[in-house]
């Protein structure tokens, strides 16, 4: 976990440490562009499971019809949900969606501003 967090603090051009938005960006810009294994997954869910203010929200199915244990976080307006395989520790998807109305944008509140899903 600690040599991911290096790696992933790099690839978001930080120095210093990672909040737990930026930490799930890092993420999601990481499984974009490596297939992890099961050694790697299980590093990842590590690291995860310290990230200060990512709770637990309880089970949900992703957009491909998946069941997965679902973790959030709010910051600046913004629900990050991170949702992972409760058998694997593999991370299924995370989505982002607003908690404020940003109505010179026509945001409402709940509206969803992204999502990834990821498939092995």
């Amino acid at each position: 976990p600690a040599r991911l967090r290096a790696y992933l603090t790099q690839a978001q051009f930080s120095g210093t440490p990672l909040t737990t938005p930026e930490l799930l960006d890092a993420t999601a810009t990481l499984l974009d562009h490596w297939t992890l294994g099961a050694q790697e997954s299980a590093a990842l869910a590590r690291l995860l499971a310290r990230a200060e203010g990512l709770r637990p929200a309880g089970r949900v199915t992703d957009r491909l019809g998946r069941g997965g244990q679902a973790y959030v976080n709010d910051s600046r307006g913004l629900r990050r949900m991170l949702i992972m395989d409760p058998a694997t520790g593999a991370v299924l998807g995370l989505e982002s969606t607003f908690t404020e109305p940003e109505p010179a944008y026509g945001v409402e509140e709940g509206d969803v501003m992204s999502y990834s899903a990821w498939m092995r």
